[in-house]
């Protein structure tokens, strides 16, 4: 699919312009310089053309290694894509950075469209970026839309057209989730064997959620790097709050999620916190220890996992080095097992036989018989619905106990499993 990529100098409205084009809020817009980090990638529909817009980070002079980083990746893109749409602020004028970048996308003139932006304000002009020395140059407001049809309609118009604009329904949607600087960035790019998302030691270089396509053994996966998650009490209004909440957003969307813990620090309160939120929310969960190559016990960590995520038995444990590629496929393999039990069918007559013989097999040791009339059964997540005599007469440890003996016999060994208890209502004559 073809790649049109919007880049420019930092905060000049290119994740606004980015989330105009995709119809959705993917990149944080906020007015602080440098908040896109990462690359940042959505399909997108314009009238019957499909295409992938990419959002890149603010291209600066900086020598730091994040800004490096940017630069090294953006320049990777300008070779790869279809059209570069250049993205100016009319309203701040022509500035030196932007000369700077237009240089850098001169051996790529003929595919550049300059899109002066904010050109609703008073102070906004374009001529002056006739200077920039590109053929192609539109006046729009990515806030306001004026002008991205033009732009769109221009840039759009030698793709092939295409009927088949549907996303595949089949994609596993993996998302990798921790807390900042566990090293989910650095497995993404293990997995992928390239820098796609960046990498650094600064706690919280990732700060969108990034989705890539990726095909592994015949299956297709969208995986998805989060924003590091910290305690609700750490986090600081503003970009972090932002990229938290999309983090939060990228588990509900998931169909599976990677829980990646620093193996040379154990399990913390946070970890558990995060396991918990994933198993309310009914996603698969793999628990992914990394970094195991700087572990000395690996058997006495696999105790310390098994006992502190004792509530998530059922959650595959992967121990992986992003660093030295690790069993890292291992977690694709793993995410593939539970989407499989996830989605699978199970006629809910056969459900009904297999609580029957539970309930008989094994009946709770209690004056009060529990008592089940039928159940029903759904898929994503797998659900068992329970109409019994009374609720209350279900002990907590019955229930957990029930449960193992469930998975067992309906063979769901990893992924979640929702009991519902109702309540039988008998009819009155």
């Amino acid at each position: 699919m073809e790649k049109i990529v919007i880049t420019g100098r930092a905060n000049v409205g290119k994740s606004t312009l980015f989330n105009k084009i995709s119809k959705r809020r993917i990149s944080i817009v906020e007015n602080i310089p440098g908040i896109t980090r990462d690359v940042i990638e959505s399909k997108a529909v314009f009238q019957d053309k499909l295409f992938k817009v990419v959002d890149t980070g603010g291209l600066t002079d900086s020598k730091e290694e994040i800004s490096q980083a940017i630069r090294d990746k953006v320049l990777k893109l300008y070779k790869e894509a279809h059209k570069i749409i250049f993205v100016v602020d009319g309203k701040a004028g022509l500035m030196p950075e932007d000369k700077d970048i237009a240089k850098l996308l001169y051996p790529y003139k003929e595919k550049v469209y300059v899109a002066v932006n904010k050109t609703d304000s008073k102070k906004a002009s374009a001529s002056e970026f006739y200077e920039l020395g590109f053929d192609n140059v539109f006046e729009i407001s990515a806030t306001h839309g004026t002008g991205v049809f033009e732009l769109l309609e221009e840039i759009t118009k030698d793709l092939p057209s295409t009927e088949e604009i549907e996303e595949k329904a089949d994609f596993i949607k993996l998302s990798f989730v921790g807390k900042p600087n566990s090293g989910k960035s650095s497995l993404l790019n293990s997995i992928l064997k390239q820098d796609r998302v960046i990498v650094s030691n600064i706690a919280g270089t990732t700060r969108d959620a990034v989705d890539v396509e990726f095909s592994y053994e015949g299956k297709d996966f969208v995986l998805v790097d989060t924003a590091g998650i910290r305690r609700p009490s750490n986090i600081n209004y503003g970009v972090e709050f932002f990229a938290v909440n999309r983090s939060l957003e990228a588990i509900e969307k998931s169909d599976v999620c990677a829980l990646v813990i620093d193996a040379t620090e154990g399990v913390s309160r946070q970890d558990m916190r995060l396991a918990s939120l994933i198993n309310r929310k009914a996603k698969g969960l793999i628990v992914v220890l990394n970094k195991i190559d700087l572990v000395k016990d690996l058997d006495a960590l696999k105790k310390h996992v098994d006992k502190k995520l004792e509530f998530v038995y059922f959650a595959p444990r992967v121990y992986v080095s992003a660093k030295e590629n690790i069993n890292i496929f291992s977690i694709l393999q793993k995410a593939v097992d539970i989407y499989e039990e996830y989605s699978r069918p199970i006629k809910t007559s056969y459900v009904n036989r297999v609580v029957e013989k539970i309930l008989e097999e094994y009946p709770q040791n209690s004056t009060k018989p529990v008592k089940v009339y039928y159940t029903v059964f759904s898929p994503k997540p797998p659900t068992i619905v329970l109409h019994t005599n009374n609720r209350d007469f279900w002990r907590e440890d019955y229930l957990r106990f029930f449960e193992k003996k469930l998975r067992e016999k309906l063979n769901i060994n990893y992924a979640p499993l929702n009991i519902i208890l109702k309540e039988h209502q008998k009819k009155e004559v």
